[in-house]
């Protein structure tokens, strides 16, 4: 039954995102994963919220690996771990931390890296593995800097 009322959840949390209400949306996603705490759609979508629309990056990046960890095989959610933890360390390295204290950037980059290769060996096909081969090679330069 919570898994029903999760992803009745997480569907608003859709809709509000699609009608631009950042808040609205991670509202019910944590309603959602407040029910079924292995949701891994509603995680992810809630953790790259808080990357990227909220700069609490040590808390959405959480919630993308409690995702990751639900579903291990699936390099969707690898990509995701690895594009949010890019996405965080060069909003870092620019602007500085933000909700909180902030992850430093080297290390963020490292876990990025390492999420697109365990996103890679799953061997996607098309444009997620074509994104994924090109942000490891930003990321690797990024470390080599």
């Amino acid at each position: 039954m919570s898994g029903d009322a999760a992803q009745a959840l997480f569907a608003r949390a859709l809709d509000r995102h699609r009608a631009r209400d950042t808040a609205g949306s991670i509202d019910l996603a944590r309603q959602a994963v407040a029910l079924d705490p292995a949701y891994a759609e509603a995680l992810e979508h809630l953790g790259t919220l808080l990357v990227t629309r909220r700069r609490a990056y040590a808390e959405g990046i959480a919630c993308i690996e409690r995702a990751v960890a639900a579903r291990a095989d699936d390099a969707g959610l690898w990509y995701t771990l690895g594009w949010c933890c890019e996405f965080a360390a060069h909003e870092i390295a620019r602007r500085g931390g933000g909700a909180a204290p902030a992850p430093d950037p080297r290390s963020l980059y490292e876990h990025a890296a390492e999420a697109f290769r365990r996103c890679l060996a799953l061997h996607p096909e098309g444009k997620l593995a074509d994104d994924a081969a090109d942000l490891l090679d930003h990321v690797e330069n990024e470390l080599r800097r």
